[in-house]
């Protein structure tokens, strides 16, 4: 018979109870921590919460923890649900002049909406000699400490989460694990309202489309804000698991990769160096058809050529023969015949304006070469990037 989650959670608090009854020990400091913020009609803005050592009291006034600092409140009322019933299911609340650890409470309190699950609620007593200053100075400081751990990037997309361990375990995720990382510009937790979709429009703003995207994990996003997103071209991507929320954001990264790559198909130009075969001229004229050898990198179809000690276009290579059968790209050391239009200077006649003492070279550029770098990377080997920089020189090209 299968063991269930419940099974082997009873048995864990079972054994904790038998056996660790003399090494578990209450303590009078408040441990407590924020599991979720709701908005429940007639309380207002709640607060979920463990209190696991210490004793809460309506009046108390604490400290919680927000994305904007410490905020300082005070206690309105300590609810639990009805016995046998979870904090989730709705209910009559059961209201509570105090209440002491362990238990799961739902604190009623002014300005506490903006709490950030996942952080400590300190008690300010003082009674007992608590300094309301110290108290906020030591959220802030932990505070501090959470938000150097959650540092971002100044380009990026955006990132949701419900809750703060929610949030780590999602940076983590897409900043170690995914391969490549995928850079964080700005992160949020709870919902995603109009003022978000506008942060992520910055990048939008910064030529950078790809990273006006919002992630967002176990959270919802307001209907204005959706509409708003849909409007500025913000793209918002939600899901209850990490890895499918990654999936999402790769698939679309990929299919704008291949659209980018599409696009620089026109500008990019790979390096190569062609030696003339002056026993192989068919044709002098505009097509020019020629025999070649290739002397350094591949020669590719659509490849432009020229001679840069003439600064002169010679022009488009649209077909390439092997042996008289058609092919797309010729390696170092092959001669192939290939056919050479120019547009733009129909009269340029192989003989007069160059012949085979002329070294041909493909016509590389700043733009063609950051092109080969951005989307062609792995099309290129060692020896091609060897001769960009040789070309570099040829074309001075800094």
């Amino acid at each position: 018979e299968e063991e269930g989650v419940p099974d082997l959670l009873k048995m864990v608090i079972t054994l904790t109870q038998e056996r660790l009854t003399e090494k578990l020990m209450f303590m009078d400091s408040v441990q407590c921590t924020v599991l979720e913020v709701k908005a429940i009609e007639g309380l207002g803005h709640t607060v979920d919460v463990v209190l696991v050592n210490g004793t809460l009291r309506e009046g108390d006034t604490i400290v919680v923890s927000t994305m904007d600092g410490p905020v300082v409140t005070n206690i309105r009322a300590l609810l639990t649900p009805p016995p046998n019933r979870e904090m989730r299911v709705k209910s009559e609340y059961i209201h509570h002049a105090s209440l002491q650890g362990a238990v799961g409470i739902k604190i009623v309190a002014p300005d506490i909406g903006r709490a950030v699950a996942g952080t400590p609620i300190m008690v300010v007593r003082e009674d007992l000699g608590d300094d309301l200053e110290d108290v906020k100075g030591d959220v802030q400081e932990d505070l501090d400490k959470l938000l150097k751990s959650l540092q971002t990037d100044s380009k990026g997309v955006m990132v949701h989460a419900s809750t703060l361990g929610a949030l780590e375990a999602l940076l983590q995720f897409l900043r170690e694990e995914s391969k490549p990382p995928i850079p964080v510009s700005h992160i949020a937790i709870g919902p995603i309202h109009k003022k978000d979709v506008m942060r992520a429009n910055i990048m939008n703003e910064k030529k950078l489309p790809e990273f006006a995207t919002i992630l967002a994990f176990d959270v919802s996003i307001d209907s204005d804000a959706q509409a708003m997103a849909d409007e500025l071209n913000v793209r918002v991507f939600s899901a209850e698991i990490i890895y499918h929320l990654f999936d999402q954001f790769t698939a679309y990264m990929n299919g704008l990769r291949e659209a980018r790559k599409a696009e620089a198909t026109a500008l990019v130009v790979f390096p190569c160096v062609l030696k003339i075969l002056p026993q192989y001229i068919f044709n002098k004229k505009d097509p020019i058809v020629i025999g070649v050898e290739v002397v350094e990198g591949t020669l590719r179809l659509n490849t432009m050529v020229c001679i840069p000690s003439l600064s002169l276009d010679v022009g488009r290579i649209t077909r390439i023969e092997i042996n008289h059968k058609e092919a797309t790209s010729a390696k170092k050391g092959t001669q192939v015949s290939v056919r050479i239009a120019n547009e733009a200077n129909p009269t340029l006649t192989y003989g007069r304006q160059f012949d085979h003492s002329n070294t041909l070279y493909s016509k590389i550029n700043r733009a063609s070469i950051d092109a080969c770098k951005e989307y062609f990377k792995e099309e290129m080997t060692k020896d091609d990037w060897n001769l960009i920089i040789k070309l570099k020189k040829v074309f001075n090209i800094s």
